[in-house]
């Protein structure tokens, strides 16, 4: 997360390579949206490596195979000599192109992102446990997200000769908020794990400072909170309460009500002409928008650029609404802006002089691997179930390359399910800071049923309260 692992991997590699421990070839499987940022650090730090970026349609990749894999024909069947150094590619294709990357033995492989194997039932941590590999480097700024099984999976993939009873590892760290129990975790993972702080690669980061800022609903909002309340009184009062779908459902239209009430189509009201929002409308509806409207003011004013997240593309799509009738510049990355695209924006924004104020993007799709640290403030229109992904986000800004303090604001909406979320994901916050460096560990990391029924409550007496008072 700004700590240079892209940097540090290509050079070690490369080491290998030039000191004559062994000539390749590596393969480095990241998100597609990286692969352009490893192409660009290996032209820079490795420029003798003969680099083949294996992504594209059927047609491209045969074409890159025919032409790029090795010297004769047929030769990754025969195990002839292999033409390229490293092969860069996506998760996708390793799936996709099993049957011939998975001919090809490696010497080395390198995961980007590996908490995306820290599910050992997903198609691609076992279709990546079939290839025939030397060695594994796995790169994550977040080890562990949700409990002590995820960290485990990441173990068996590297060491399954080690790491293979999992009942056994978790009933040994069942209770990890013991200090005996958590320095036994660290000896065992010491000899796996090469752990990197800010603060140890780049001496004089700059601070960066959170502050939670709780927003009130507006009018409109209360009304449609009290509305899918009522409407779903029976699911959220019924004896065993309602199914956990339903309360997720119900939770998500919370959120939403939360973000904005325009997001429930029946509240849209389309005003102007050419089918955009009446912008004084738009902003007086939200809480958040009346708010983010007057801190957008003072930020422009004070030189600062903005990255601004959001879960949910309709809010995104909201947000430039909002941005246009503010007469504010701005780009966005979101889960449907590819490679190329996504690539562009980036550079727009990072551009000397550039005039691009804001950046719209979404949690999951603009906080992996983009550097965008021009900016100095992140905000946070609404918090994402796992914090994890909030600091996959705020790292854009919050790396190395940044010269100011960064601030980030988390938008909260006051007594809410916002608010009880929020105080969810720090607990399992906590569970990193024991394990991962001195980790609390449930050993289930999705919510029950009475932990969704008191998020949904969480607020509802005072929002109800206030109707009482009005009478």
């Amino acid at each position: 997360m700004g700590l240079g692992k892209t940097v540090q991997t290509i050079v070690f590699l490369y080491s290998l390579y030039k000191e004559g421990h062994s000539k390749g070839p590596y393969l480095v499987s990241a998100p597609l949206s990286t692969i352009i940022n490893w192409e660009r650090e290996f032209e820079m730090w490795a420029p003798d490596f003969y680099v083949v970026t294996y992504t594209g349609d059927k047609e491209s990749r045969s074409v890159i195979r025919e032409n790029e894999f090795s010297f004769e024909d047929n030769a990754i069947r025969s195990g002839k000599k292999i033409k390229f150094h490293v092969l860069l590619t996506s998760y996708e294709l390793i799936t996709i192109d099993q049957a011939v990357l998975g001919s090809i033995e490696w010497a080395c492989l390198v995961v980007d992102e590996a908490h995306r194997l820290k599910n050992n039932q997903s198609k691609f941590f076992r279709v990546l446990n079939s290839y025939k590999i030397d060695y594994k480097l796995l790169l994550t700024g977040t080890p562990l997200q949700n409990n002590l099984e995820e960290l485990f999976h990441l173990l068996n993939f590297l060491t399954p000769e080690r790491f293979n009873n999992l009942e056994g590892f978790l009933e040994e760290f069942a209770d990890i908020s013991k200090e005996d129990q958590i320095k036994k975790l660290h000896d065992l993972l010491g000899p796996h794990m090469l752990r990197r702080l800010k603060a140890d690669v780049f001496k004089n980061m700059p601070a960066k400072t959170e502050l939670i800022v709780r927003v009130e609903l507006s009018q409109m909002q209360k009304k449609y909170y009290k509305f899918i309340l009522t409407r779903n009184f029976e699911a959220l009062n019924s004896k065993g309460g309602g199914n956990q779908v339903s309360l997720l459902n119900i939770m998500m239209d919370l959120k939403k009500c939360c973000n904005h009430p325009y997001l429930f189509p029946v509240a849209a009201v389309v005003l102007l002409p050419n089918g955009s929002y009446d912008g004084n409308s738009l902003v007086k509806s939200s809480g958040k928008l009346m708010l983010l409207q007057k801190m957008l003011k003072k930020l422009r004013d004070g030189g600062h650029r903005v990255l601004i997240f959001s879960q949910m593309t309709k809010m995104l799509d909201l947000l430039e609404d909002f941005l246009e009738y503010e007469g504010y510049k701005y780009e966005r990355i979101d889960g449907g802006i590819t490679g190329g695209l996504r690539q562009e924006a980036i550079d727009r924004f990072n551009a000397p002089g550039a005039q691009q104020f804001c950046f719209l993007l979404s949690t999951r799709a603009g906080g992996l691997g983009i550097n965008l640290a021009t900016a100095d403030t992140v905000i946070i229109y609404d918090s994402d179930w796992n914090p994890h992904n909030d600091i996959q986000a705020f790292s854009r800004a919050h790396r190395i390359g940044q010269n100011k303090k960064v601030m980030i604001y988390r938008f909260v909406t006051r007594a809410s399910v916002e608010e009880r979320i929020t105080q969810v994901a720090k607990r399992k916050m906590m569970l990193t800071h024991l394990v991962v460096r001195p980790g609390l560990g449930s050993k289930s990391g999705s919510m029950t049923k009475q932990e969704l029924d008191d998020i949904l409550k969480f607020g509802t007496e005072e929002l109800f309260k206030d109707d009482v008072e009005g009478e």
